[in-house]
């Protein structure tokens, strides 16, 4: 899944705000569904050329405020 998110590291507001006030804005509106998963930390850090520490810190911020549930992901051995 690819989201249509952008950072800008010269806007003054941390990028992992910038991240999660985004993924955010998806919910709000309704382009990102209820049950929808949102990519991996690992595949979003990588499409928004950002580490993999920022883009946990937003999900872990989304997770505080409500937004999502994160569950971890069962693979088989």
């Amino acid at each position: 899944m690819t989201m249509d998110i952008h950072t800008n590291i010269s806007s003054g507001v941390a990028l992992y705000e910038q991240i999660a006030e985004q993924i955010k804005q998806l919910i709000v509106k309704g382009e990102l569904a209820e049950g929808e998963p949102l990519p991996s930390v690992r595949a979003l850090a990588q499409q928004l050329g950002v580490s993999v520490i920022t883009t946990r810190r937003a999900y872990t911020e989304l997770e505080q405020e409500g937004y999502v549930v994160t569950t971890p992901c069962l693979s088989p051995v």
